[in-house]
């Protein structure tokens, strides 16, 4: 039986591409390295803690399953990319910058994209920082 191809290209462009954890992590050390060359008087530095990440990557792979059309699985895995990573704060520095960039990538791997244009990246920095803020509050309970 002859492999109909268009319907493999198909079922292929389905699949949904995660980001592996140790793609995560090296994109946290580049943005840290890039901070400490630009801001050597406040320097971040490089280290992951706790399981954090492995939840979050775990919890995206988990979510938005149920979702009928793909384009908004990625989309709901992608929400939660952003959020989870920032909520977890798995890294002692650039968890917010490592989430974006991570959702960034998340999303052009599967072939779909996201731009802020300047005026609501400042919006996005304040959406991550409340939700950083909620975690303490939440901490403290």
């Amino acid at each position: 039986m002859p492999i109909n191809h268009t319907l493999y290209k198909k079922m292929e462009s389905m699949q949904i591409h995660y980001l592996e954890k140790s793609l995560v992590i090296e994109l946290n050390k580049k943005i840290i390295v890039e901070w400490n060359e630009r801001h050597p008087e406040l320097p971040e530095y490089i280290a992951e803690s706790g399981s954090g990440l492995d939840e979050v990557l775990s919890m995206v792979e988990k979510t938005g399953n149920d979702e009928v059309d793909h384009k908004d699985k990625i989309i709901v895995k992608a929400a939660h990319l952003l959020g989870g990573m920032s909520w977890a704060q798995s890294f002692s520095g650039a968890n917010k910058r490592t989430a974006i960039l991570s959702t960034t990538i998340f999303l052009r791997r599967n072939e779909l994209s996201i731009k802020f244009p300047p005026e609501e990246q400042r919006e996005l920095r304040q959406l991550l920082f409340k939700i950083q803020e909620e975690r303490e509050n939440f901490r403290q309970r």
